[in-house]
C-alpha cells in the first residue's frame, strides 16, 4: 500500500471535501485527515484538515490545485479538458 501523504491543508472542513472532490474528478483517490478535530482544540495550522492522497498522485494533485488556485476570481476557470487534465479524453 502506499503511503498518503498531505498535498493541501485546508481552512475549514468544507473546503477540504471541495478539494478531495476535485481531486476524485481527476481520478485521483483522496482522504481527509483531522476532519472530527477535538473543539478544545484551538483553531490553526495544526489543527487544519489536511487532504491526503497516495505518494505516487502528489505531484500531479499538487499541480492541479496550483492551477486552480492560480486562476484568477474574476476570471473562468480553464477547462479542464484541455488545460487541466490533458491526459483525459
Amino acid at each position: 500500500m502506499s503511503e498518503l501523504v498531505e498535498v493541501y491543508r485546508a481552512t475549514s472542513v468544507p473546503q477540504a471535501y471541495l478539494v478531495r472532490g476535485f481531486l476524485e474528478q481527476a481520478g485521483i483517490p483522496a482522504v481527509i485527515d483531522g476532519e472530527a478535530t477535538d473543539t478544545q482544540l484551538p483553531l490553526g495550522w495544526s489543527t487544519a484538515p489536511r487532504v491526503l492522497v497516495a505518494s505516487e498522485n502528489a505531484a500531479y494533485a499538487r499541480s492541479l490545485i496550483d492551477a486552480v488556485e492560480a486562476a484568477a476570481e474574476d476570471e473562468p476557470l480553464p477547462d479542464w479538458r484541455d488545460d487541466i487534465f490533458p491526459h483525459t479524453s
